[in-house]
């Protein structure tokens, strides 16, 4: 009671009958094709393995060698003085932190007394120019007591030529 759609859904799904002959030939054939297809690929790993052997064949000799001179080092009687030259190089670091603590220190003089010098200079350039402002002010308005001053000198030569006799003026003259 299978439908015809069925019976041929069947029929597909059963195996059909294998010819071993014809089969190993496709077998050889594909073999063939994977060895040809697969022997770069060995022929390749087989180089490079080849070179790792090669390459831990020279760290092999490289590591003898070293180990070598690392037993002609360790049968030495006497190592390098490495604590006096280490101590020289500790000393002379404190030397130079000495002389640059100095250097910093004179610097920092230096520059002080620069600042200070130039503070020097400006405080006595409008020192100067206060005294030359009040000399000008001074100068340029008499007071009362010079000019009464002046004019008690001006009186004082004229009264002092009135009460001299005639030959004497000359000597006046020439004393002032």
């Amino acid at each position: 009671s299978f439908s015809d759609a069925e019976e041929a859904a069947v029929d597909v799904a059963s195996p059909a009958p294998v010819d071993w002959a014809a089969s190993s030939a496709s077998e050889k054939d594909l073999g063939d094709g994977l060895l040809r297809l697969l022997q770069p690929v060995v022929k390749q790993c087989d180089s490079r393995l080849e070179a790792l052997l090669a390459s831990q064949t020279a760290l092999l000799k490289q590591v003898e060698f070293f180990s070598e001179e690392i037993e002609k080092f360790n049968g030495q009687k006497s190592a390098l003085p490495l604590a006096t030259y280490t101590a020289k190089l500790v000393a002379s670091r404190k030397k130079l932190k000495k002389v640059e603590t100095m250097v910093m220190q004179t610097k920092d003089r230096i520059e002080n007394i620069a600042r200070m010098h130039n503070q020097l200079l400006t405080s006595e350039a409008s020192f100067r120019e206060r005294i030359e402002a009040q000399a000008n002010v001074v100068s340029e308005t008499p007071s009362k007591s010079e000019e009464e001053q002046e004019k008690a000198d001006g009186s004082a030569a004229t009264k002092e030529t009135e009460e001299l006799p005639a030959g004497t003026e000359q000597e006046a003259d020439k004393e002032t």
